[in-house]
């Protein structure tokens, strides 16, 4: 299938790399469909293209590289929505937020994308009773962890 989007052209994907978001994201729950892009290899970065909408596209990243204490406490019910099974069959994202400079850059670490890569679920959880906000500094997160910003 070709998948016009705006921010990356034309993309040639296969359906079996889509993701099924059945209530869509917050925000956006007409859209059920997307696919992961990942531009560069060594990028800490990845994207979340609506295939339905070719103007939807979310930053993401793994937040446990920006914050390897992280611990989003998931109820059990949310892994049973996705098809259940193995933990190391569900990745967890933070959604990257950038107004203006990429030193501005936020992680929302209170609402994180679960994916179970055998289902192809999705869904964003909303963290109750957690110390973390929709806005987390990435520049922030970096001096935490004793590196310097690029």
């Amino acid at each position: 299938m070709l998948l016009k989007t705006k921010s990356f052209g034309d993309i040639e994907i296969g359906e079996e790399k889509f993701i099924t978001f059945k209530e869509g994201i917050p925000g956006f729950e007409e859209l059920k469909q997307f696919i992961i892009i990942e531009e560069e290899e060594e990028s800490p970065f990845c994207y979340l293209q609506s295939i339905e909408d070719e103007a939807i596209c979310f930053i993401l990243t793994n937040p446990y590289l920006f914050k390897p204490d992280y611990e989003p406490a998931i109820a059990k019910h949310y892994f049973q929505q996705l098809g259940g099974g193995d933990l190391k069959n569900f990745s967890v994202f933070a959604m990257v937020s950038v107004k203006g400079e990429i030193e501005t850059a936020t992680l929302n670490l209170m609402a994180p994308l679960v994916i179970q890569q055998e289902t192809r679920f999705g869904m964003q959880v909303i963290l109750d009773g957690q110390d973390y906000t929709t806005k987390h500094a990435v520049l922030d997160l970096l001096a935490e962890r004793g590196e310097q910003s690029c």
